[in-house]
C-alpha cells in the first residue's frame, strides 16, 4: 500500500507578532519586528537583555480559550501550546477527538521547561553548606524542599511531557503522544513524525508543532553562559531569543478532503540527522554543512522536486550561517539564484522549539497569498510571488539538523471528492 498524502487543515500561532495566523500574517506583511530591550532581561545584569515577547495584550483576547482554572497549573510554554493547540483545531474545524480519538495524536518538540530564577536562587541559597562555601548541603536541601516547595506545582510546571499531556487531555487525543525534547529541532521533528505517522496509517490526524520559552530567566541565563545568545554590544555573535508556539493539524488527505475541509498545505517530505555532540559555538561549518547537505537531499529525494523558498535557520551564530551557506551552495548550486530565501528571526527573534514550526506556518501563509512578506525576504522588502514549494530548515545546539518540505496541496486522485 502506498503512503498516503498528508495536509494542512488548521494552524495555530502564538508568536511576538501576533496571535493567530492572520495576525501573524499581518505582521509579517507590514515588514514589523518585535525585537527589542526587554526590562526584565536588563535585571538579570547579563550582557545580553534584548529579546521578542509576546505582549499581554496581544493574549489576552484569547485566554477565553481556555478555561480559567487551569491556567495557573501551565508554565508559559504550555500556555503558549494550549491557545496556540486551540486556534488550530478552531481554524481545521474540528471538535474533540477530531471524530475518532483513538486515531488523533499529539507529537510536540519542547524545550527543557526553567523553574523560576528566584525560586532557584532561594534553593541554591538555602541548600549551601554552613561548613563549606559553594558545597551542597543535602540536609539543608531536603529540609527546604520539604518546608518551602509546594512538590505539585513544581511538578506541573517543570515536567516538559506534561505540555503534551495537556494538549492532548484538552483535545481528547487518545492515539500516540509524544514529547521530543530536541532543542530548536524539535519543532520540525515534531511536524515529520507525525505526517510519517500518518502516511502510514498509524493515525488520521494530529496536533503537532513546537512551543518555547526561551525568555525564562533560568533558560535565558543559561543560554547566555553558553555563549549562544548575541551580546547588546554586539562582541558576542548568537541569537537573539524570543517566544511563542506554532501548532499545526495534519490530516490525511483523502479524510480532509471527504469532510470538506480547507487545506493550507501538503507535506512533501521531512528528514532529520543527529549531531556530533559539539556545542554551537565550537561546532565545525564544513562538517555541518555536509550533514545539512545531506539533510535536504534526502527531504528532496522525498517530495520528488525542488522548492521555490527556503526559510533559513538564520539564527545569527556564525557556524550555523556558514554552514547552511555551505549547504545551500552544495545543493542548488555557488550562483546567487535558486530559491528565494526567508530570515523569519528578523522579525520575532529565534523562537526555540517553536521557530521552525511557526516558520513553515509563515510560508503556507506565503504560498496562500502569493507574496513574500516584507523584512524577512532577503531584505528586499518583499512583494508579489508565487511560491508553490517551501524548504523549512532547522539547526540545534549540537549539530543536530531537520528540514521539512510544505508545498501547495496536490490535487485529489480520481474518485476522490475535492474539499
Amino acid at each position: 500500500m502506498s503512503a498516503r498524502a498528508v495536509v494542512l487543515t488548521g494552524r495555530g500561532v502564538v508568536s511576538p507578532l501576533g496571535v493567530g495566523a492572520g495576525q501573524y500574517w499581518e505582521g509579517l506583511r507590514a515588514g514589523r519586528a518585535a525585537v527589542g530591550p526587554m526590562a526584565r532581561l536588563a535585571s538579570l545584569g547579563l550582557p545580553a537583555s534584548r529579546g521578542a515577547e509576546i505582549a499581554p495584550d496581544l493574549l489576552a483576547p484569547h485566554l477565553g480559550r481556555l478555561p480559567r482554572k487551569q491556567q495557573k497549573l501551565y508554565n508559559r510554554a504550555t500556555l503558549l501550546a494550549m491557545l496556540a493547540g486551540a486556534l488550530a483545531m478552531e481554524e481545521a474545524g474540528l471538535g474533540p477527538g477530531a471524530g475518532d480519538p483513538e486515531r488523533l495524536g499529539v507529537v510536540l518538540g519542547v524545550n527543557v521547561l526553567s523553574w523560576d530564577l528566584a525560586s532557584m536562587a532561594q534553593y541554591l541559597a538555602a541548600a549551601e553548606s554552613p561548613e563549606a562555601a559553594g558545597r551542597l548541603d543535602m540536609a539543608s536541601a531536603n529540609a527546604f524542599c520539604m518546608h518551602q516547595i509546594n512538590p505539585l506545582d513544581y511538578s506541573l510546571k517543570t515536567l516538559p511531557n506534561l505540555a503534551a499531556g495537556h494538549l492532548a487531555i484538552a483535545h481528547e487525543a487518545r492515539g500516540a503522544c509524544r514529547a521530543l525534547l530536541e532543542g530548536p529541532v524539535g519543532g520540525a521533528r515534531a511536524i515529520g513524525q507525525a505526517a510519517h505517522m500518518i502516511a502510514e496509517g498509524a493515525l488520521d490526524v494530529a496536533l503537532c508543532g513546537g512551543t518555547d520559552a526561551p525568555l525564562e530567566g533560568l533558560i535565558f541565563a543559561s543560554y547566555w553562559g553558553s555563549g549562544l545568545l548575541a551580546s547588546d554590544a554586539g562582541d558576542q555573535a548568537g541569537f537573539v531569543a524570543g517566544e511563542g508556539s506554532g501548532l499545526l493539524v495534519l490530516e490525511a488527505a483523502e479524510r480532509a478532503r471527504e469532510r470538506g475541509a480547507a487545506i493550507h498545505g501538503e507535506i512533501l517530505g521531512s528528514a532529520a540527522a543527529a549531531g556530533d555532540g559539539q556545542l554551537t559555538p565550537a561546532a565545525d561549518p564544513e562538517a555541518l554543512g555536509r550533514r545539512l547537505a545531506r539533510v535536504i537531499e534526502e527531504v528532496l529525494a522525498e517530495a520528488g522536486g525542488m522548492p521555490d523558498l527556503i526559510a533559513l535557520h538564520a539564527d545569527g551564530a556564525p557556524a550555523h550561517d556558514d554552514a547552511e551557506e555551505r549547504a545551500l551552495a552544495a545543493v542548488f548550486g555557488p550562483d546567487a539564484g535558486g530559491p528565494r530565501r526567508l530570515r523569519f528571526k528578523r522579525a520575532h527573534g529565534d523562537l526555540g522549539a517553536a521557530s521552525s514550526p511557526v516558520e513553515l506556518l509563515g510560508c503556507s501563509l506565503a504560498i496562500e497569498y502569493g507574496m513574500l512578506p516584507a523584512g524577512v525576504a532577503n531584505g528586499d522588502g518583499g512583494g508579489p510571488g508565487s511560491p508553490e514549494r517551501a524548504l523549512i530548515l532547522s539547526l540545534g545546539f549540537f549539530g543536530e539538523c531537520a528540514a521539512v518540505m510544505l508545498g501547495k496541496p496536490s490535487r485529489p486522485a480520481e474518485g476522490e471528492r475535492a474539499g
